[in-house]
């Protein structure tokens, strides 16, 4: 298994060591860049450069060069994370989608709409990121990451669900979905099982299909209730299936604070089923296809899971989810592993909050969207590399900070942790100090 190692600049040498813009000399900007921002990850150009404007005027000069390209970035990026990959049987995708707010920046062209009503605009850019980490939460890098301004519409939802209705697969914005499987997969080493997890949003008939064609595997919240065809051939739904279903288990289910919800832990049943999910043609839209659209081609073998909380705490939304997955869930054991792998998922949704709230990623100012990709795309690579310390931290705790930590930020650690002014002269002998 391969690690993050290197501290300092160390780090960005060895993980970018493969990338090549034609230029020894913007090869050595870039790493003298990247290092700055690491080493400052909460500031943008300027405040990274420590107060030198010669340095930040060759970072902004760095981002504003053509032969600088986020795909360069994220493809040495990417091999890293395959070489990190090798060496374990069982390896997590966990995808999803957030907004990148830069509505204050009223002079940066090219950025769109981040507003889910119709009527309003805020703008900003989207990011759809594939997050790979192992059964126990350690992050081993990003398989996948697409940053695009959205198209502001002027249509009430009835409208957008009609040209969604009408539109391909490949005309939608889902198909990102689709498209990270396919970048993940291609990823994954010979001996290893790929597992993507998802938020009701990867809820999507398309994904089942590829997911199953791939021979991968996934676990996916179930966002609506989907005709089912169970073991004995008799049509239902999933939802009408589990409730005929006895609770195999009562588990305690801890969750993390959200803007939605106080950290608390939940006592839940466990449900299972297995069935099919009858899969029509959704490649293929529009009225002068309707019955086409309609037609079954095929059927993917699923297990659901539902998990209810009940009672939920007085004042409390419950917990209640489904999951489907292509995994077995025959008893209860099989059925708890699924949801406790399921619970990585958030690991994604702390990415998001490291990129934003650590790297201060809505703090870059650069006047265009195609600048500020790239800036996104080396941030996001370094929120990785935050998490990642964070997590081998708690996997192992008696591993030398001087792994992954150059000797003045283990010096500012220890005097911020010490509360002290003296720097001191030697390392702490583990993490745990």
């Amino acid at each position: 298994m391969k690690t993050v190692t290197g501290n300092g600049n160390e780090w960005i040498r060895e993980e970018f060591h493969q990338i090549d813009f034609g230029d020894k000399r913007l090869k050595e900007r870039f790493f003298e860049t990247a290092g700055l921002l690491s080493s400052k990850a909460s500031g943008s150009i300027y405040p990274s450069c420590h107060g030198s404007w010669s340095q930040a005027k060759g970072a902004y000069r760095f981002f504003s060069n053509e032969r600088v390209s986020e795909s360069a970035l994220f493809r040495t990026h990417c091999v890293q994370t395959q070489k990190r990959l090798e060496g374990h049987s069982l390896v997590f995708s966990l995808q999803d989608t957030s907004e990148l707010n830069f509505d204050s920046h009223k002079k940066t062209e090219g950025l769109g709409s981040i507003s889910k009503a119709y009527h309003k605009h805020k703008m900003g850019l989207m990011l759809h990121a594939s997050l790979m980490v192992t059964q126990e939460g350690l992050p081993l890098g990003l398989s996948s990451l697409k940053c695009w301004s959205r198209v502001s519409r002027e249509e009430p939802p009835q409208e957008k669900q009609r040209r969604l209705y009408q539109s391909t697969m490949k005309e939608k914005e889902s198909i990102k979905w689709i498209e990270t499987l396919y970048e993940t997969a291609a990823l994954i080493p010979k001996d290893t099982c790929l597992i993507t997890l998802g938020d009701r949003e990867v809820d999507i008939f398309e994904l089942f299909r590829v997911a199953s064609s791939l021979k991968t595997f996934f676990i996916i919240r179930n966002r609506k209730d989907r005709k089912f065809i169970d073991e004995k051939g008799k049509k239902t739904t999933v939802q009408t299936a589990l409730s005929k279903t006895p609770i195999l288990k009562t588990i305690a289910l801890t969750l993390p604070k959200n803007q939605q919800r106080v950290a608390r832990t939940a006592y839940v049943d466990i449900r299972s089923i297995s069935g099919w999910l009858p899969i029509r043609n959704n490649l293929v839209y529009g009225p002068t296809n309707k019955d086409a659209s309609r037609h079954i081609h095929e059927k993917v073998h699923v297990s659901a899971i539902s998990v209810k909380e009940q009672p939920p705490p007085e004042g409390v939304a419950p917990v209640e989810w489904v999951l489907l997955t292509n995994l077995t869930a025959t008893d209860a054991f099989e059925a708890e592993e699924k949801v406790n792998w399921y619970r990585l998922r958030w690991k994604i949704e702390e990415f998001f909050k490291t990129l934003k709230s650590g790297c201060c990623v809505e703090q870059c100012r650069l006047n265009t969207a195609t600048k500020l990709t790239k800036m996104i795309t080396l941030k996001s690579i370094i929120a990785f590399k935050l998490m990642h310390m964070t997590k081998m931290a708690a996997l192992c705790p008696e591993a030398t900070c001087t792994d992954v930590l150059s000797k003045i930020e283990w010096q500012t650690l220890y005097c911020r942790i010490q509360t002290t002014s003296r720097l001191p002269e030697h390392p702490p002998q583990c993490f745990r100090q």
